[in-house]
């Protein structure tokens, strides 16, 4: 029962401390967009080929807990992700390290503080359905039709997304920005699971729903929707589609009243909260409890070999009269060349020469590759320094260094464009390549693109550092961006990559971005304190 109650405490208190930080108030802002574009129909399912339900409580509720599932389990966990961390970088830990409070207690602590955080969230945008459905005046309102998928599919979803999280901040090399990248390959592998027998339906083999491997509940939905459409219109052999900005001319319309809750959905759902505890048992074997002696061996080395070193004794010596020269007017000058030079060596500080080696060996093979090629492996330059962009405006909060460089002469005219300088040659360097084969091609819109590029990471980077206070939002943001590149979505094409894209789009955005990574700035520096 003290166990039970210590448990109770920590997570609580944790909870309480994530939901006072400007960050969550930003996150709850984006919740309640992802709320408000599935509750509006923005985010709409139609039955292939032009099956469309009427708009119902349980149509409201089907949209929303598919919505939900698959933005809220990839965003989801850049947002609970960070809490033991935070318990290294504050020094809390060493404090927790010297109670009683054992390994699983605490993961288990931070677990069940996660799923509050994202269960909030769920909540907000069940509030946010109920609203915007009685709004709508839609037909015959249903509370439970409403909720039922959001709590049995969707909350299940969000614990297991909530384990990850803790088992990946149990992990000292999957803690930081790697970490973030990694996640965005078990997310895809996850998506990839639960349309798995949707897309086998769609290569015209009949595949029925399996709910145990259907994380994100899209295809159990699916299916109940589609067999709904099937009893009013025999004709239909379609499967559930959906698509953001999407509409169906002609739509035949069907009523679903709703899931049909059988037993092995049921106990599928059940199975996932046991996987995601399973994760978090996991999680309390990788777990250091903050001991130092469990680092890794290179830290643990680099840390003995510097404690042994012994201080150079210093005998007291007496100082005569010392008369300094004053500093001439010349010397007060501000040169931002030396500072340029300061942030350059800051930006690639740490990288090893593999890291060098790679990234000469991406802008050699844009060169010597065709075109298309050449633009893949342009993402991929571009994709590569990611881990170091998310340090931009968010460094001097990481190592908490915002005393020195707040303190500095106009830390916004002079540091805030010198690191977004040193950002943007880097950028350029590793797009060194295709450049040069734009330019021998004579491709004048793929060099504007590439220009537009160069100043467009950087900024998006500076913009999101400054204004979370956090590497997380970049690292989450561009991954998944450089993604939807990679799959020609034009529409994000900040780079002319994608034919008929309307990349020049971009370029007054890098201004706006710049203006609020300004503002971000100013912010921190009239704060008296700011919760990040």
């Amino acid at each position: 029962m003290n166990t039970l109650r210590i448990v109770y405490h920590l997570a609580r208190a944790d909870f309480l401390e994530r939901i006072r930080r400007y960050s969550f108030m930003l996150m709850l802002g984006l919740v309640v967009w992802i709320g408000y574009i599935s509750a509006s129909g923005q985010f709409p399912m139609w039955v292939t080929p032009d099956y469309v339900g009427i708009t119902n409580s349980a149509w409201a509720g089907g949209i929303m807990t598919i919505t939900v599932s698959m933005l809220l389990s990839f965003v989801g966990f850049y947002i609970v992700k960070g809490s033991v961390n935070r318990d290294y970088t504050t020094g809390v830990g060493q404090i927790m390290a010297t109670t009683p409070l054992s390994r699983p207690a605490y993961m288990v602590g931070k677990w069940l503080s996660n799923f509050a955080v994202i269960g909030v969230m769920i909540l907000i945008v069940l509030l946010e359905g109920v609203a915007m459905t009685l709004l709508a005046g839609a037909q015959g309102f249903n509370l439970v039709t409403l909720a039922a998928p959001l709590v049995i599919i969707a909350l299940p979803t969000m614990g297991l997304v909530a384990a990850f999280a803790v088992l990946f901040e149990s992990i000292s090399w999957l803690r930081g920005g790697l970490g973030n990248v990694v996640y965005f390959v078990v997310y895809m592998a996850m998506i990839s699971l639960s349309s798995m027998g949707m897309v086998a339906n769609a290569l015209g083999t009949p595949v029925a729903a399996n709910p145990y491997i259907d994380i994100t509940g899209q295809q159990t939905i699916g299916e109940n929707i589609a067999q709904a459409a099937k009893a009013t219109y025999p004709e239909c052999t379609g499967m559930l589609s959906f698509m953001g900005g999407a509409s169906v001319p002609n739509p035949k319309y069907f009523v679903w009243e709703g899931m049909t809750w059988t037993s092995d959905i049921l106990l599928s759902r059940l199975v996932f909260l046991l996987i995601a505890v399973g994760l978090v048992v996991l999680s309390a074997l990788f777990f250091d409890r903050f001991n130092p002696s469990r680092l890794l061996l290179i830290k643990r080395t680099k840390t003995a070999s510097d404690s042994l070193q012994p201080a150079a004794a210093s005998e007291a010596k007496p100082i005569p009269n010392v008369r300094l020269t004053p500093l001439g007017g010349t010397s007060l000058r501000f040169r931002f060349g030396a500072l340029f030079l300061a942030e350059l060596k800051l930006f690639l500080k740490g990288q090893r020469w593999w890291w060098y080696v790679i990234a000469a060996g991406l802008v050699a093979a844009q060169m010597v590759t065709p075109l298309e090629t050449t633009r893949t492996l342009l993402l991929a330059a571009w994709v590569w320094p990611i881990l170091i962009l998310s340090g931009l405006g968010c460094r001097e909060n990481r190592f908490d260094t915002r005393q020195i460089v707040f303190a500095a002469p106009h830390p916004i005219a002079n540091q805030l464009p010198a690191a977004w300088l040193s950002a943007s040659v880097v950028t350029a360097v590793l797009g060194s390549g295709a450049l040069i084969k734009f330019i021998l091609l004579g491709e004048t819109v793929s060099v504007l693109g590439w220009l537009i590029g160069v100043a467009f990471i950087p900024s998006l980077a500076l913009a999101l550092g400054t204004l979370t206070g956090s590497s997380k939002a970049f690292e989450a943001v561009y991954v998944v961006w450089m993604y939807a590149i990679y799959q020609k979505m034009s529409a994000l094409d900040f780079a002319g990559l994608v034919p008929d894209s309307s990349f020049y789009f971009y370029a007054p955005m890098v201004l706006v971005l710049l203006a609020i990574a300004a503002l971000a700035r100013q912010r921190q520096l009239t704060a008296k304190h700011v919760a990040w």
